[in-house]
């Protein structure tokens, strides 16, 4: 994995926890197993409300953009003025829900440019 992969998939697992952290989640596991062509972020939560689920994939559902990855992070702007999950939304592919009996488990994947 590059150098360019591994500076965009810290700032996606930076971004995400400082947000679960600002919504009162203390306590997650967050998970990251990467290939040769891909890399899959699993965050797992308890008790989560579905409402929250909800209003994450809202704000998660735009398309990747390569500008971002390409040109930087100076084409969005100050990232404090902007929501955290509409900037990694612009870095990954997909987002993935899944629950269990006490758990959910968020599965973000990305297909890595830079090999």
């Amino acid at each position: 994995m590059s150098k360019q992969e591994i500076k965009i998939i810290t700032k996606i697992i930076r971004e995400v926890t400082l947000y679960l952290m600002m919504h009162g989640f203390k306590d997650f596991i967050f998970e990251s197993k990467n290939t040769a062509k891909t890399t899959q972020l699993i965050i797992t939560l308890d008790d989560t409300k579905p409402d929250f689920i909800e209003a994450m994939q809202t704000k998660m559902n735009r398309e990747r953009q390569m500008e971002i990855e390409t040109y930087g992070w100076e084409l969005i702007g100050d990232i404090d003025q902007k929501n955290e999950l509409e900037i990694i939304s612009l870095l990954i592919d997909s987002m993935d829900v899944e629950y269990t009996q006490s758990k959910t488990i968020i599965t973000l994947t990305r297909t890595n440019k830079y090999l």
